[in-house]
């Protein structure tokens, strides 16, 4: 059974820091440095300075960007930047975009969540985790005793129960709305007690899988367990939690750009692919739309990759038989991720071709993961990478349906977007 309760928020206040869009900001790991610096430049109340502050050169153990987080969140809350909501309750956030041309509207709500082991079997994983983001997080976690962004998850609702009482708009205040150029966030308060009991009793029986912000689940879990007794309230986690079976769920592929650890020599690499691998040139243009069409297509019959090595080196790559595989799994790899294309990529081309173990600290340092492919080919065009993998996107039924049977996909197999901005409503432990 899933504890999922309401909470008083803490909201920024508008009337001290301006306008609610330049005080949030993405998830803190797709903050490159120069975004880093634009966000601190954009408001001197950004919650960038809490959820990735700056390091210096001069940081110790007194003194970093952890303990930084926590001074400039307490005087934030003693200056009135941050405000207690009064009352309980959920807080509605939809996200209206364009994906490949079509209007979206994904609507989920900010709650508490309380964290249990995976083992329990009602809070799934579906992505390895990293100890280096978890130590991070759990720095910050310890320093500040807050939640400062949002873990996404994903509950299943093909009726659409749930939907129909967070879209009753009787039940909701609006409170906010940024429309950032690419996607337009709305935050409606939901604190009518009858409403949040009956959300909260209808999800109970429910299963939650985790889409994103798995080390901060961990993180949040260890910290309650360690904890106990210690910091007051810190059993529950802040979560985004969605509707799964809504027609509004989009996953971007996130392509691999390797870098190999041995001298890269183009035709023995793919005289080793082509062991797995039914190899074609590239037909046509080799831009960003064009691989997205060309993949999707392919990858209705079978699980296909665009290989680049250097401008006028692009071939296509499907796989012969998907069991080929199934020799070059870890004994902790199930046989079962043999239709993940992330799985076939990480397996048979990284690993086993380019001896590049990404679940290995030297074998992250030879890997970069892209979004955009574009970004891949420049990075390979520039000489610091040796080929790009681009792939399609792992699909929502196999995220669950692995999640279900305990299995765990390599980190970064999937993008869920749009990313959840960070500061719309913040959980602080109390007291």
């Amino acid at each position: 059974m899933i504890e999922v309760i309401p909470f008083h928020g803490l909201l920024y206040n508008t009337e001290v820091t301006g306008p609610l869009a330049a005080v949030v900001a993405p998830p803190y790991d797709v903050i490159a440095p120069t975004l880093q610096e634009s966000l601190y430049q954009k408001n001197p109340h950004n919650v960038v300075r809490l959820i990735l502050g700056k390091e210096f050169s001069a940081d110790s153990e007194t003194d970093n960007r952890y303990t930084r987080a926590a001074a400039t969140f307490r005087q934030w809350l003693q200056d009135g930047v941050l405000v207690r909501d009064p009352r309980p309750g959920f807080y509605l956030y939809r996200q209206e975009y364009e994906f490949e041309g079509e209007k979206f509207c994904r609507t989920g709500f900010f709650a508490r969540v309380k964290v249990e082991a995976f083992s329990a079997g009602n809070i799934l994983p579906h992505e390895f985790t990293l100890t280096k983001a978890k130590t991070d997080r759990t720095r910050l976690l310890d320093a500040c005793h807050a939640n400062f962004s949002p873990i996404f998850g994903l509950y299943s609702d093909p009726e659409r129960k749930m939907d129909s009482l967070l879209e009753d708009e009787n039940n909701l205040e609006r409170l906010s709305l940024i429309d950032d150029g690419d996607v337009v966030h709305r935050v409606w308060r939901l604190d009518d007690a009858a409403v949040c009991r009956e959300i909260s009793n209808r999800i109970r029986d429910k299963k939650i899988y985790i889409a994103d912000g798995h080390h901060r689940y961990e993180t949040a879990l260890a910290f309650a367990e360690a904890n106990r007794g210690k910091v007051e309230d810190c059993a529950h986690v802040m979560m985004f939690l969605t509707n799964m079976d809504s027609d509004s769920m989009s996953i971007f592929p996130i392509h691999r750009v390797a870098k190999s650890p041995q001298p890269f020599d183009r035709e023995s690499f793919l005289q080793k692919v082509g062991e797995y691998f039914d190899i074609a040139p590239w037909r046509g243009d080799l831009n960003a739309t064009a691989i997205k069409s060309q993949l999707k297509k392919l990858g209705r019959e079978q699980i296909a990759f665009c290989a680049y090595m250097g401008k006028n080196h692009a071939v296509v790559l499907k796989v012969k038989d998907t069991k080929n595989i199934l020799p070059l799994l870890e004994k902790d790899e199930s046989e079962d991720t043999q239709v993940l294309d992330v799985v076939q990529l990480h397996a048979v081309l990284l690993r086993h071709i380019l001896k590049i173990d990404t679940r290995k600290k030297a074998g992250q340092q030879c890997v970069s993961y892209k979004v955009n492919s574009e970004e891949g080919m420049e990075m390979v065009d520039g000489g610091e990478y040796d080929a790009a993998f681009f792939m399609n996107p792992t699909r929502i039924d196999q995220v669950r349906r692995l999640a279900e049977k305990g299995i765990r996909l390599p980190q970064k197999a999937t993008f869920f977007y749009p990313k959840l901005l960070s500061g719309l409503v913040i959980n602080k432990f109390r007291p």
